[in-house]
């Protein structure tokens, strides 16, 4: 999971203090839209690949003989349920009657809840999969001749697991930047 709109997230970074000034209504506006076309992308490829790990992980149980592949496996789609779920709990939505009403507010507190939302990846996202993820490579362990084999091997998922948690907080780091750009605008301009 990526925040849902990295590249104007890359711009941000890049431009520096220069992409700290308050922005013009229009520019909040465009923003909103793209933001919210991002976060249905970004959410719709989350589901897909949830899918896609229930599918995989059911044949495993199905057919790996190890009881602790089996009981991992179920864990792991377990824990994918638990992701999903709260992924459609904690994403921003949005309200067309609150943008008419206050742009401004309206975007800044989609925001906040993405904000909130990638900072805190490690809990929703990442930590309902390790325990089915920790179990199936227990079970795989006895497949290698060596420690160090098993090490190499079961370095790869916890580096995925760690540069998927750096990339949501670099993109919550991202989005705390643009709030803080809001936040730097006169009130009387953003309605």
């Amino acid at each position: 999971m990526t925040s849902p709109n990295d590249d104007s997230l890359h711009s941000v970074w890049r431009q520096g203090g220069d992409a700290l000034k308050p922005l013009p209504l229009a520019e909040i506006k465009s923003r909103a839209r793209v933001f919210d076309r991002a976060i249905g992308k970004r959410n719709r490829r989350e589901y897909f690949a949830a899918a896609f790990v229930t599918l995989i992980f059911g044949l495993y149980a199905l057919i790996l003989p190890d009881m602790l592949l089996k009981i991992g496996s179920l864990l792991v789609i377990a824990g994918g349920f638990v992701m999903v779920w709260q992924l459609s709990r904690r994403t921003s939505r949005p309200d067309p009657g609150a943008e008419a009403a206050d742009v401004r507010a309206y975007y800044r507190a989609r925001l906040v809840t993405e904000e909130r939302m990638l900072a805190r990846v490690g809990l929703w996202y990442i930590g309902p999969l390790i325990p089915g993820l920790a179990l199936f490579m227990a079970g795989l362990a006895g497949q290698f001749d060596s420690a160090l084999g098993f090490a190499a091997f079961a370095a790869i998922p916890a580096l995925v697991i760690l540069g998927i948690w750096l990339l949501n907080r670099h993109a919550a780091d991202k989005l705390r930047q643009q709030i803080a750009r809001l936040d730097n605008g006169a009130e009387g301009e953003w309605k």
